[in-house]
């Protein structure tokens, strides 16, 4: 994956940024021609009008939109099947999607049997495995963290053996791309404080694993400093317009890292948990991550010194060496979590449970994911019972101001 993500050319989606961008992004859909738009959303979206607002815009220019709401949080299989039965039904020829990562994969997921109508998804998990060119999809991410509208994958959940699947063409990579912060104003501060988190985990894990390019490298730096200047803003402050315009185009520049790049163990477990226990993917990423990082530490310490230099935490010492800056990267994000409300410890995990969602995490992980440092089983279960123990944010300090 390194390699393509030098030599390739990643395709981008059209970016429409800022308030008004969803109005743009329905008139560019009628100037392409694309008539009869399957809008994918939630329920949760469509109670709150947010779906509606476009719904008014391509409604107002004459474009007859058809509206699939079903979609689940961490959505199945038979999710996106719903949605293509009404993608047929309803004589559709494109796509979009209104909402966080799971209504974008499920319309990707959409898509891709849309555009390939012989193969399962199922068939087609893994690396360009879509074979023909789904319809058209355009995104309006109303939450800052997925980075799915920037990226060229869709991850599901296949109930029959509970694990994740993942599909990753450049085909599913969306044309449009409307970034409205007028669209997240409401969004609670648990999602915010998740969602934000998630993308700094695809930041972290992107810039740090052994397929990061100078490309990949610039867009995780950015995002990490957005995240580290407006995550805490936005979650204090829903209303706050140009923190949540900050976080969107944070969680849009990790996405654009870690498709080139792919993710790390974080990803993994936080997939296995979800899984398992239904845990929110943002909200798992975060508890995961800073056990993560201290695990990997002895085979990235520069690249996490780097991290540390980015954000000022190495200006007190210029004499501090990449040990001491790593760690203090690490402390950066716990207390990070801490502010945010989010718990060092992951309840709801079994000690029963730790040996097969050990096995689960190593089966997606290896050999796709460009980890600095490789988990065995051992090692595996052991993070798992640190992270299931930990009832406080460690023992470590920040470093004082």
């Amino acid at each position: 994956m390194h390699g393509l993500a030098l030599v390739l050319p990643f395709p981008q989606a059209q970016l429409l940024v800022g308030r008004g961008s969803v109005q743009t992004l329905a008139a560019e859909v009628r100037r392409r021609r694309w008539s009869r738009p399957l809008l994918v959303t939630d329920q949760t979206l469509i109670e709150l009008g947010v779906a509606q607002h476009l719904l008014d815009h391509l409604t107002a220019i004459d474009v007859r939109c058809a509206v699939y709401h079903q979609v689940e949080e961490n959505p199945s299989l038979s999710c996106v099947e719903q949605g293509l039965q009404h993608y047929r039904n309803e004589g559709c020829d494109s796509l979009i999607a209104v909402g966080g990562g799971s209504v974008i994969d499920v319309a990707k997921g959409i898509g891709a049997r849309a555009g390939n109508p012989w193969l399962s998804l199922r068939w087609m998990e893994g690396l360009f495995r879509v074979l023909l060119p789904p319809p058209p999809l355009s995104c309006v991410p109303t939450t800052a963290g997925s980075g799915s509208d920037a990226s060229i994958a869709a991850v599901l959940t296949d109930p029959a053996n509970g694990r994740k699947l993942t599909i990753a063409d450049f085909k599913l990579m969306p044309r449009l791309v409307a970034i409205d912060p007028m669209l997240m104003l409401a969004l609670p501060p648990a999602v915010t404080a998740a969602s934000g988190m998630d993308a700094l985990t695809h930041a972290v894990e992107s810039y740090i694993g052994r397929n990061a390019t100078p490309f990949s490298e610039n867009k995780a730096l950015s995002a990490l400093r957005r995240i580290a200047a407006w995550l805490p803003q936005a979650y204090r402050q829903g209303n706050h317009e140009q923190a949540r315009l900050e976080m969107a185009l944070a969680a849009h520049e990790a996405g654009q890292a870690f498709t080139r790049t792919n993710v790390g163990y974080a990803h993994a477990i936080a997939h296995a948990l979800g899984c398992t226990y239904a845990i929110p993917h943002g909200l798992a990423n975060a508890m995961a991550l800073p056990e993560v990082l201290r695990w990997s530490q002895p085979c990235c310490e520069q690249r996490l010194a780097s991290l540390a230099r980015e954000l000022g935490l190495g200006e007190r010492n210029a004499a501090d060496g990449d040990g001491e800056l790593a760690t203090r990267f690490i402390v950066w994000v716990e207390n990070l979590n801490s502010q945010l409300g989010i718990p060092a410890a992951v309840a709801s995990l079994h000690s029963n449970d730790i040996p097969a969602i050990s096995r689960r995490i190593l089966q997606e992980a290896h050999p796709s994911y460009p980890v600095p440092r490789l988990l065995n089983h051992a090692d595996c279960e052991a993070l798992l019972r640190r992270l299931q123990l930990r009832d406080t944010i460690n023992d470590l300090q920040s470093p004082t101001q």
